[in-house]
């Protein structure tokens, strides 16, 4: 039954990752961005068009491969070091069970993590991917080489080069550029948000959170923040990238840094549960303390009488012991003594501080 309600879990869970992954491909296909308008003297819309540094298939290429490969290189050592197998030798299972079968169960359980890890970091990247072509095509920004790409023209014929054009703004237009394809029309109109810097910064520090959390420090502490500066520091690199290219307004390349951001946290917290500590173990080695034994009742087995009263320790508090005055005589003292001893014996006993 508990592999059934496992194997439909992660059925439930495929159909959900697929679906984003679908959306995603009915946005690019079904979805044009909207059109915006421009003012032919728009200074940001008048840069040389450039080849991109990271283009997008090296992109996907890196988003892809470097995570996977970074988190089953680490869950590798995990499965391999000799902490794990100390740990694995102390949990060893009874004589009745075969040895194979312990060591099999926990690659087992460190291979399904390692594919968790991977299927919760593709499941953030696929919703990063959605919600920055859902931001492109809803606010349609147009790209810095705009008027390089398209070359607009009016509707009467005109160009921005004509002067009465200048000033006004224009919503009417048609790229009359040679090799003008659909795609390339579409992709002029999506530059808010940067689509690399919010891939790029999604993936690196989602990688950095992981490595707090799955990379030992033992070896050397600096080695895991050294790997984190790298990851985040070649993210920075491609969004600035963006900027030098004239493929992106540096706004749109802070806003894709923010997504980015914020969905690494959102699943590396709430969905990955990067960051969830371990419960504590209790070292099996030490001892249990014994159960505090019941108190005895005052008429036990021996067959003393109730009215017999405890004895009190000094630091007690009871009937106080009688304290005689300096100056009293003896028959004082034996009659207050015996008087005190008397009621005594009369009041209830009430023992208020001693802890046994």
């Amino acid at each position: 039954m508990k592999r059934l309600r496992s194997f439909a879990r992660i059925t439930f869970d495929l159909l959900i990752f697929t679906a984003v992954c679908l959306s995603e491909l009915a946005l690019r296909k079904w979805f044009r961005p909207h059109k915006r308008g421009f003012f032919c003297n728009d200074e940001s819309l008048q840069y040389p068009l450039r080849e991109s540094t990271i283009g997008v298939t090296l992109m996907v290429s890196i988003v892809l491969a470097v995570p996977s490969l970074v988190i089953m290189v680490i869950e590798l050592f995990k499965q391999l070091s000799p902490q794990a197998q100390s740990a694995g030798e102390k949990r060893k299972s009874p004589p009745a069970m075969a040895q194979n079968s312990k060591q099999g169960c926990r690659f087992g359980a460190r291979l399904m993590h390692c594919y968790a890890q991977i299927g919760y970091y593709l499941f953030g990247l696929a919703l990063t991917l959605v919600a920055t072509h859902i931001t492109k095509i809803t606010v349609g920004r147009l790209r810095p080489h705009f008027f390089a790409v398209c070359q607009p023209q009016m509707p009467d014929g005109s160009t921005c080069k004509d002067s009465f054009n200048y000033g006004r703004y224009i919503e009417d237009y048609q790229c009359v550029a040679q090799n003008m394809t659909e795609s390339t029309l579409d992709q002029v109109g999506q530059s808010f948000p940067s689509g690399h810097s919010s891939i790029f910064f999604y993936a690196m520090i989602y990688l950095a959170f992981y490595l707090q959390s799955a990379l030992s420090t033992r070896a050397s502490k600096l080695l895991k923040h050294l790997l984190q500066f790298i990851f985040i520091m070649f993210a920075w690199y491609v969004a600035l990238s963006r900027i030098s290219d004239y493929w992106h307004h540096w706004s749109d390349v802070l806003a894709g840094i923010l997504l980015g951001a914020c969905i690494a946290f959102i699943v590396a917290t709430y969905v990955a549960h990067i960051f969830v500590r371990r419960p504590m173990r209790l070292n099996s080695n030490v001892a249990p303390k014994p159960p505090a034994k019941p108190s005895a009742s005052p008429a036990g087995s021996s067959g003393k009488s109730n009215t017999t009263p405890p004895v009190l320790p000094a630091y007690t508090f009871g009937t106080l012991p009688y304290l005689p005055h300096p100056h009293a005589t003896a028959a004082a003292v034996a009659a207050a003594a015996a008087a005190q001893q008397q009621a005594q014996f009369a009041q209830t006993y009430h023992n208020y501080g001693y802890v046994p």
